[in-house]
């Protein structure tokens, strides 16, 4: 779908969405296997809500790059073209009558949401099987989580490394976009699963503060490469990226970033997190996932359409 994002002006929201879902997707995938492998009894809700969060949260992922690309047919070409065409590039390997393309910027991202989906639907069926009271396959969630693992890590950080492909100041520029990106997906991931722990009032208080814990780590990261982001943006020295920087930081859109992305999303949840007991309620701890969430997809909408913004 990737050749839509800076194609179309008209569905700006739907790539914001398709990337805040694919952060908070490989994010918890990645939670629930690290949870799984230390113990998996132990941690047993964070594993259970995690796959079912990265699950049900890249499912709607191929609809909205289908969307953007306006026919299906454009979704199936970001695979494999027929042998007959010329169009593919020195990224393709042939495969009976198709070209498959692999490894370009923008296809290796098709793919990789192919493999995740597929170990996230493996993984989230396991742990199905087994709340409706069968036995969970032998084998099947550990594996599933560790391979799986990497194509959630790709699909998290991948977005960014696509933007700092493309020729527009702003990501062209910003060298860490994708290292800022799969922080963004580990702190949504875990407050994803925590707000839905918080809600159902499982009984996982121990495990609900770890994790809230590690969205507190996940976030100061995330601040790092924010940092680190616009340091190298502003290192490129050019008057065309100067602009697009001020187009992020100053207006249109810096009472979203500043206010939104930074207050909102980090300041204020690392604050409650310093003033929160070692057993936070839940209603904290929602309102705390609940921000985080929201600097999350602001974070990513906010870079996205102020690196547009220039030359619109």
């Amino acid at each position: 779908m990737e050749p839509g994002l800076l194609k179309s002006a008209d569905w700006p929201l739907l790539i914001d969405l398709y990337f805040f879902l694919g952060g908070v997707a490989g994010g918890a995938f990645l939670i629930a296997t690290v949870a799984n492998l230390l113990d998996g009894r132990r941690y047993h809700d964070v594993v259970r809500v995690g796959y079912y969060v990265a699950f049900f949260a890249i499912l709607p992922a191929p609809i909205l790059l289908i969307v953007d690309l306006g026919l299906p047919t454009r979704f199936l070409h970001m695979f494999m073209v027929p042998k007959t065409s010329t169009a593919i590039g020195m990224w393709a390997v042939t495969l009976g009558p198709f070209h498959l393309k692999l490894l370009s910027p923008m296809n290796a991202g098709a793919w990789a949401l192919l493999g995740f989906s597929l170990f996230a639907f493996l993984a989230a069926l396991d742990v199905f099987l087994e709340d409706r009271g069968g036995r969970s396959m032998v084998g099947l969630r550990t594996w599933a989580g560790i391979i799986g693992s990497f194509f959630g890590f790709f699909v998290a950080a991948y977005p960014g490394v696509l933007l700092g492909a493309t020729a527009r100041p702003l990501f062209i520029s910003g060298h860490w976009l994708g290292a800022f990106f799969l922080a963004v997906g580990a702190s949504t991931g875990a407050a994803a699963i925590a707000l839905i722990l918080a809600l159902l009032r499982g009984g996982a208080d121990g495990s609900l503060a770890r994790l809230l814990r590690f969205t507190g780590f996940a976030l100061v990261i995330q601040a790092v490469f924010l940092v680190v982001f616009i340091i190298s943006v502003m290192a490129a020295g050019s008057a065309g990226v100067r602009t697009a920087l001020g187009h992020l930081i100053a207006m249109p859109f810096g009472p979203v970033f500043w206010l939104g992305v930074v207050g909102l999303g980090i300041v204020i949840p690392l604050l409650m997190r310093l003033r929160s007991s070692v057993r936070p309620t839940a209603g904290l701890a929602a309102v705390f996932a609940v921000l985080v969430l929201i600097g999350g997809f602001l974070a990513k909408y906010a870079i996205i359409a102020a690196g547009q913004k220039l030359g619109s």
